[in-house]
């Protein structure tokens, strides 16, 4: 089982990633026809809101007590299955 802290590292890390992902999804949205940047705009919405979903839980897990702990990391894993598919999807309609 992950730690608290470990949990913690890992999706700080992770949220680092989803920046640097979006970011060049961004890039190549802009190269993109019309249809898809429409596409990337209505998700890219969805992403920042889920993404700064998970940051503003990240504080809850810094600061709950331990009896909350299992319950947030569930909601966090939930949302954050969420954000990788759709961050998986879109990058497969931009690179292909």
């Amino acid at each position: 089982m992950t730690s608290r802290q470990e949990y913690i590292d890992k999706l700080k890390d992770k949220l680092t990633e989803w920046d640097n992902e979006i970011d060049k999804m961004e890039i190549k949205a802009r190269q993109a026809n019309e249809d898809l940047r429409h596409q990337w705009e209505k998700r890219k919405l969805d992403l920042k809101e889920k993404r700064q979903d998970l940051s503003s839980r990240l504080e809850k897990v810094r600061n709950s007590a331990d009896d909350t702990w299992d319950d947030l990391k569930r909601q966090m894993d939930a949302t954050w299955d969420s954000v990788s598919e759709g961050i998986r999807d879109m990058k497969s309609k931009l690179f292909g």
